[in-house]
């Protein structure tokens, strides 16, 4: 380094620095979600392998909830890693009205992280019956589950509904399903 730190405010600069590095590695190249944008896909957080995927996610929200919440007649789709909901007739459709799908804990360690931070994009979620948080910017939905989570996205902003309230009402749906599924055989 071309300066010297000194005392107090050099540690504090180092910790900034190194807090800031850590979160870099662990965002990858976010959005967590693969609703950003409207493609389908996730870039920086890696599929839940232990989920029947898609068919595990199509059984918690049906298209009759997503479209009375979201005010759009939809059609499900189960395809690729997730359980999509786009505008009725239009099944090729790359843009979602909702997608439901599964991810590993760590995608809850970085939005619970990013929450800690007081990153303004990122809400906590009261009333969901697990800990849970929104982040506002990509309108996605994070419920931490035992050992995976569950990732509610609604990629594209709409003027006619808040995506917050719609998110929250579907996460309260999806995790009322959840409960009352018998648990696995192990």
């Amino acid at each position: 380094m071309a300066f010297i730190l000194d005392g107090w405010r050099g540690c504090r600069v180092l910790a900034l620095a190194m807090v800031g590095a850590w979160l870099g590695a662990c965002s990858g190249n976010a959005p967590l979600e693969q609703s950003s944008g409207g493609s389908g896909r996730s870039t920086a957080v890696q599929l839940d392998t232990t989920a029947t995927l898609p068919t595990e996610t199509c059984r918690l929200l049906t298209p009759r909830e997503v479209g009375d919440l979201t005010g759009q007649a939809v059609q499900q789709q189960a395809g690729g890693d997730a359980c999509r909901f786009v505008p009725e007739g239009q099944a090729n459709s790359p843009d979602a009205v909702v997608v439901v799908s599964y991810r590993p804990a760590s995608a809850f360690a970085i939005v619970q992280t990013g929450n800690r931070l007081k990153r303004r994009n990122i809400l906590s979620v009261s009333g969901l019956g697990h800990e849970a948080y929104y982040d506002d910017m990509h309108g996605d939905l994070y419920v931490g589950l035992p050992g995976r989570t569950l990732v509610i996205g609604l990629p594209r902003p709409d003027r006619s509904y808040s995506r917050w309230q719609v998110a929250k009402a579907l996460g309260q749906r999806a995790v009322a399903r959840l409960a009352a599924e018998p648990a696995p055989a192990q």
